[in-house]
């Protein structure tokens, strides 16, 4: 990845990743926006804009996707093969998404957690989610997320980055608690 984020075409491959990151891809822009930022820190906020403008258009394709192939097959297939996968049982999860559609959009695009899932499972639930909320969400989670990694490089340098990584999962648990709190307390509080 070093030698791809000194290359000319670097910003367009990490715009490329971050785009497929929000819909599709296992692969996380941080590979290479990280190495970008630090091979050329005057840029770094340059970087983050179109990494995160790259998410956020990624998410809205997540969610055309969701959308396009619940219409055109998923739903029947899920149906009839996926066990437990009952109308029943859909109707109660995307009334749970869709009233708290923003929570979870904002939690799975500002989190570890795979923002893919939340803008493709947006589009399938796209009778309970607002086009415009699961944008607001994106928005509002995609662009800090990647400003704070920015920061933190920025401020601490590779060492936070190294950090980040070798504690990841603990990082990741307690985020999920936190926003496991939040969530309770919003349901029931």
């Amino acid at each position: 990845m070093q030698r791809l984020a000194a290359s000319r075409f670097a910003l367009f491959f990490m715009c490329l990743l971050s785009f497929a990151d929000a819909c599709c891809s296992p692969i996380l822009p941080e590979v290479l926006y990280v190495p970008m930022v630090l091979l050329k820190p005057e840029r770094r906020w340059f970087y983050a804009f179109w990494c995160s403008a790259a998410s956020v258009l990624g998410g809205v394709a997540g969610y055309a996707m969701g959308y396009w192939l619940w219409e055109h097959g998923l739903r029947e297939f899920a149906f009839e093969h996926v066990p437990g996968f009952t109308p029943e049982w859909f109707a109660r999860v995307s009334d749970y998404y869709g009233g708290n559609a923003f929570l979870w959009v904002w939690l799975g695009g500002f989190t570890p957690l795979p923002y893919k899932i939340f803008t493709v499972f947006a589009g399938v639930c796209a009778d309970k989610v607002d086009f415009w909320v699961f944008l607001l969400g994106s928005i509002t989670s995609r662009f800090p997320r990647i400003y704070l990694t920015v920061w933190l490089l920025d401020r601490f340098g590779k060492p936070t980055y190294d950090w980040l990584m070798r504690r990841m999962s603990r990082v990741v648990l307690a985020l999920l608690l936190v926003a496991l709190g939040f969530v309770l307390w919003l349901q029931f509080g």
